[in-house]
């Protein structure tokens, strides 16, 4: 089986990240940083290729596990197969839809998909596909017309609303936000709701993200941004994360550029209007000099492959130094990295922060702004969790040869709290 990879990843997680101080901080604007003991998990459900089981259960590259239904019911997303699958929780698969192609139930261009109330729908480069929990086709929804737009930007459709309105974005190519054009560079972009009001389509601004050291950008003498440089997303940026959640209707943004690692959770309406926010002072994560070098040279190494350069000699050092000024290095490191609403009805969110060789989660409840509710989650190394249930959590974990599994680790409460369920 052909298993698609990305020459440009950087496992940031293998630079062994330090945390500085494990121990409470004291409150810096009202940031909450008393979590408890940490949570951690057992393994409970997984299937794939050598597991057993249904010989369907031959993933691709899984996108995303998310919970379907009453939470009896797994998706599975392979954008890169254009499949998603609805299984049982042990691995029976219970449907397949979609494949490559412009027909109902098809799929074309960019793929992804978003869970809401009546069951999912596949966001592709054309339309919003609905599908119910049981993976039948309720309907398709095109995009707003293309004259839509913000500054000569075309909108990035990224969420559909129970009433069929769309949360979108601009669409910001590298250059434009970093100036080349001889513009002032873009620091925020705004996220819209659109909404057809018979026949014309409104834009309201809903919300602004912030996108400064969003692009790291690498351009070697004698070259152009265009041609012999690279153009990526600075992995240790600060810039604001979004989650788009059609569920309840809403935006999620984790704000990350408030200094010491701090993280602010803020949820807003499709109206405009802020549900709540809650700000967070995670263990701080810092970067060392054999750290940062470590950086520096894996992405000069990937810029010398691209020129035909043999990594060595004046050249190679020169590059050394571009890619250091490049780089945004900020310090501490952002709190967050990831962030995503969950089935649950919690928002996690994933730092730079390791503990005891397994990675550290935050799952946070949603409408709380005192210092109840958080949970610090332990979780092993080579699973990416993508979902999460009042008692396991969901995802996918990759084996030495790079099969990918979907998995189902239990949630187990600290001793303290176990005493009393």
């Amino acid at each position: 089986m052909n298993r698609p990879s990305c020459w440009l990843c950087l496992p940031i997680a293998t630079f062994g990240l330090t945390v500085c101080d494990s121990s409470p901080r004291a409150d810096s604007a009202g940031a909450s940083a008393k979590f408890g003991d940490p949570w951690t998990t057992e393994p409970d459900f997984e299937f794939g290729e050598r597991v057993g089981g249904d010989p369907d259960a031959n993933f691709a590259i899984v996108g995303r596990v998310r919970i379907l239904g009453n939470g009896d019911r797994l998706l599975v997303v392979e954008p890169q197969i254009f499949r998603a699958t609805i299984w049982t929780m042990d691995g029976s698969l219970i449907r397949e839809v979609g494949g490559s192609g412009g027909g109902p139930g098809e799929f074309s261009g960019g793929f992804s998909v978003k869970v809401d109330k009546t069951g999912f729908y596949v966001r592709d480069s054309q339309r919003f596909t609905s599908f119910s929990s049981e993976g039948d086709l309720i309907g398709t929804i095109p995009f707003p017309p293309r004259s839509l737009s913000f500054r000569g930007l075309g909108l990035v459709s990224e969420a559909l609303l129970a009433d069929r309105s769309i949360l979108a974005q601009p669409r910001v190519p590298p250059g434009v936000m970093l100036g080349f054009g001889g513009d002032d560079p873009i620091q925020e972009i705004p996220v819209f709701r659109l909404l057809d009001d018979d026949g014309q389509w409104r834009m309201d601004r809903i919300a602004t993200l912030d996108v400064r050291n969003h692009n790291l950008t690498i351009i070697p003498e004698g070259s152009s941004m265009y041609e012999g440089g690279m153009n990526s997303t600075q992995p240790l940026g600060d810039f604001d994360l979004s989650w788009f959640d059609p569920v309840m209707g809403s935006l999620v943004v984790a704000r990350r550029n408030l200094g010491g690692g701090e993280v602010e959770l803020v949820e807003i309406k499709a109206n405009g209007d802020t549900a709540w926010h809650r700000r967070l002072a995670p263990p701080p994560v810092r970067l060392d000099s054999d750290q940062a070098d470590r950086m520096i040279d894996s992405y000069a190494g990937q810029v010398a492959a691209m020129r035909g350069s043999d990594g060595q000699g004046q050249a190679y050092r020169a590059m050394r130094t571009v890619v250091r000024e490049a780089l945004y290095m900020p310090d501490p490191l952002p709190g967050a990295r990831r962030v995503r609403g969950t089935y649950s009805g919690e928002i996690w969110f994933r730092g730079f922060e390791v503990e005891d060789n397994l990675s550290v989660w935050y799952s946070v409840p949603r409408g709380r702004q005192d210092d109840s509710g958080v949970r610090r989650v332990l979780l092993p190394p080579g699973f990416r969790a993508t979902d999460a249930t009042d008692t396991h959590v969901w995802g996918v974990r990759q084996d030495e040869l790079g099969i990918q599994y979907v998995v189902g680790r239990r949630l187990v409460p600290p001793p303290r709290e176990r005493r009393f369920r």
